[in-house]
């Protein structure tokens, strides 16, 4: 395997990398979703909003701009898209034991996605690390 200035076979990282960052992003963007519609469980006519993971995810599976995989020399260059927003959805009530619950639920999918992606990060310093002996 040869080892080059990207990264072994010219790729540093792997789809499963671009997936984790979408989901940070996703959980980022949902957490202020969240938070807004508790700031706003007392104000008259508010309607709660929804980011929809499932759907997000199958865009963010289905993306070309997330496979980092180039097998020809005429392709592209991977990307990841910064700044990318998501959908919302508006929802009929608020109930605020539904949404302090989706709250803890987000953090903790935060929290499992920033572990993961500790761990590639891990692995790829392990790599270099023997590369150097």
């Amino acid at each position: 395997m040869k080892i080059n200035e990207t990264g072994f076979n010219g790729h540093l990282f792997d789809r499963t990398m671009g997936l984790l960052e979408h989901d940070l992003d996703f959980r980022s963007e949902n957490q202020r979703v969240i938070s807004s519609n508790l700031a706003n469980i007392d104000t008259p006519g508010y309607r709660p909003k929804k980011l929809h993971f499932d759907q997000e995810l199958q865009k963010a599976i289905a993306s070309d701009t997330l496979a980092l995989k180039k097998t020809n020399p005429k392709h592209f260059a991977p990307t990841i898209q910064p700044g990318k927003r998501f959908e919302v959805s508006e929802t009929n009530r608020l109930d605020i034991d539904w949404e302090m619950t989706q709250m803890m639920e987000n953090n903790l999918l935060y929290e499992a996605s920033t572990r993961l992606l500790s761990k590639k990060f891990e692995a790829l310093k392990t790599v270099i690390d023997a590369g150097r002996r």
